[in-house]
C-alpha cells in the first residue's frame, strides 16, 4: 500500500513530522492537522509540499473538512503524556478518548478505510510479568496515559468489527532522536542531552534503575512504512522496539560520551506510574514486517546530542 490521500494528525510533532516527510517520500498526498504552525515548526522546511490544516482533532466541526478524499488516517495526534496525564485523568479521557471517537465516528461517515494507530508499549501492559513484552502480554496499566492508549485500542477493534475499518495498531517502545523537544516532559534523551550540554543538572525519578527500551526514529518510521504493505499486518497488533533494555543510569551514561561532557543528577523519589521494567519483544514485526531497527543506541545518541 504506497501512496495515496492521508491525514496525519499531530503531523507537526516529533514523531509525526518524521512520519509526514517519509510518507512525502513515498508519493503519498499529506494533509496535516495540527495545532503547531510558524516558521519553528518541525514541517517549516516541507510545508511547501503539503497541506496543512491548523487545529484540534476533537474539534468535530473541522473533522469533515480534513477527512475529505482521505483514505488512510495516521492519528498520531495526542494532548497528553505519562506524566502530564498523572492527576489529569478527566482530562485525559475527554481529549483523547472522546476527541479519538469523534475523529472514528467522521472517518465512517466520509469513508475513510484505513487508521494506523501509535500505541504506547511502555504503559499499555503495566509492570512486567516476563520480559521481553509480547503482544499477548496481559495489559493492566498504571497511569491514565496508558489506560486511555489501551481505551482507544478498544475501540478501534470495536470499529472495524462493527464498521469495517481497518486498522494497524503500533505499541511504540521509547522513542527518540533529532526534532523531539527537549523542554517538555516527555523524553528523556532530549530533556537529559539539552541540560548536560548546557551543564544544567538532571532530574532522575527514583534511583535509575527503571529499564526502557529506547527506539531511534528513523527504525520507528521504517517499521511504520514496512507495516502498510504486507497484507497481513492489517487488523494487527504490533510491538515497535529495540527488544535492548537500557536502564537510565545507562542512558545517562551513553549521553555523557556522545555529549563529551558529565551530567549533575539530582535523584527524586520514584513515581508511582513508572513500571520498573519495559522492554518489547519484536518478533511479530520482524515475521509480519520483515523488519528490524537497524540503529545502535550509542550510534543513535551521537546523531542525537
Amino acid at each position: 500500500m504506497t501512496g495515496g490521500r492521508c491525514l496525519v494528525t499531530g503531523g507537526a510533532g516529533f514523531i509525526g513530522s518524521a512520519l509526514v516527510e517519509a510518507l512525502l517520500n513515498e508519493g503519498w498526498e499529506v494533509r496535516v492537522l495540527d495545532c503547531q504552525s510558524g516558521p519553528d515548526s518541525n514541517l517549516a522546511k516541507i510545508m511547501d509540499r503539503l497541506e496543512f490544516v491548523e487545529g484540534d482533532f476533537g474539534d468535530k466541526a473541522i473533522l469533515p473538512g480534513v477527512l475529505e478524499g482521505v483514505q488512510t488516517v495516521f492519528h498520531y495526534a495526542s494532548t497528553t503524556s505519562p506524566a502530564t496525564a498523572h492527576g489529569q485523568s478527566e482530562t485525559d479521557v475527554a481529549t483523547n478518548l472522546v476527541g479519538t471517537l469523534h475523529l472514528l465516528d467522521e472517518m465512517i461517515r466520509r469513508g475513510a478505510k484505513n487508521l494506523v494507530y501509535p500505541s504506547s508499549g511502555g504503559t499499555i501492559y503495566g509492570p512486567a510479568l516476563e520480559t521481553p513484552i509480547t503482544e499477548s502480554h496481559p495489559t493492566n496499566p498504571v497511569c491514565s496515559h496508558g489506560i486511555v492508549k489501551l481505551a482507544i485500542e478498544k475501540y478501534v477493534q470495536l470499529y472495524h468489527q462493527e464498521h469495517g475499518l481497518d486498522y494497524i495498531i503500533l505499541r511504540y517502545g521509547n522513542p527518540y532522536g533529532p526534532r523531539q523537544r527537549p523542554g517538555g516532559k516527555q523524553g528523556a534523551v532530549a530533556v537529559f542531552a539539552k541540560k548536560i550540554l548546557a551543564d544544567q543538572p538532571i532530574e532522575i525519578w527514583g534511583d535509575g534503575r527503571i529499564v526502557r527500551d529506547f527506539i531511534y526514529i528513523d527504525d520507528l518510521v521504517e517499521a511504520t512504512l514496512k507495516s502498510l504493505d504486507p497484507g497481513n499486518a492489517w487488523n494487527s497488533v504490533i510491538n515497535v522496539g529495540s527488544s535492548v533494555g537500557t536502564s537510565v543510569n545507562e542512558l545517562v551514561s551513553l549521553i555523557e560520551a556522545a555529549a563529551g561532557r558529565k551530567a549533575a543528577i539530582s535523584y527524586r523519589p520514584v513515581r508511582g506510574f513508572d513500571v520498573p521494567v519495559s522492554v518489547l519483544a519484536i518478533d511479530r514485526a520482524r515475521d509480519l514486517l520483515g523488519w528490524r531497527p537497524r540503529t545502535s543506541l550509542a550510534d543513535g545518541l551521537r546523531k542525537t546530542v
